[in-house]
């Protein structure tokens, strides 16, 4: 249950390139990955092309629920975003997996004709953002790897020391001072 950060690795957001050499890193450093195991992502296409080449099929992704409202709502009207997230949430809170899909395509099918980039951001993933709801875990486990929320406080612990930076010399220094922030973050974590 004690988290722990595996790497670092610089490379511009978004980039399959960067995440790929990341994951082939930690393969190389002896990463067991013979059995299939779940990566919790934010939904980036980058990060889930380099879990798609590096580890195939062994791959389960859960897709952040909370990354999915957030993407759902800001396709809408700010009127429409409340009614909107609570739904989304009542779905993913449901004990069934067929439930809340069923729940989220209704929810999709009722935006389509005003609202279809709102549509397509829920239906885009949706199963991804399901997965863990499938292996009947208890509750609690369930909304802890449903989401990035578990890492949520490494990225604004990195974040907030490079604020500090005024100017950045080279990639050194970036991967200095992020695996800084990564060490002290560590600190901090909480067990699952």
């Amino acid at each position: 249950g004690k988290k722990h950060v595996l790497g670092v690795r610089e490379g511009a957001t978004e980039n399959a390139v960067a995440v790929t050499e990341l994951l082939s890193d930690l393969v190389d450093r002896g990463l067991p990955t013979s059995q299939p195991f779940l990566e919790v992502i934010d939904g980036g296409k980058a990060l889930r092309n380099g879990l798609r080449a590096t580890f195939g099929a062994r791959a389960v992704v859960q897709r952040c629920q909370l990354h999915k409202r957030w993407n759902v709502s800001e396709q809408l009207p700010e009127a429409m975003r409340r009614a909107v997230e609570t739904a989304m949430r009542q779905a993913y809170g449901s004990a069934d997996a067929a439930r809340a899909k069923r729940l989220l395509q209704n929810l999709a099918r009722s935006l389509a004709k005003d609202h279809p980039s709102a549509s397509a951001s829920l239906l885009e993933g949706l199963d991804e953002t399901l997965t863990v709801k499938r292996f009947g875990l208890p509750t609690w486990l369930e909304r802890t790897l449903s989401t990035t929320n578990a890492i949520e406080n490494l990225n604004g612990s990195v974040r907030q020391l490079g604020n500090r930076v005024k100017r950045w010399r080279d990639g050194a220094m970036i991967l200095r001072w992020t695996t800084a922030a990564v060490m002290d973050a560590e600190t901090r974590f909480h067990r699952v």
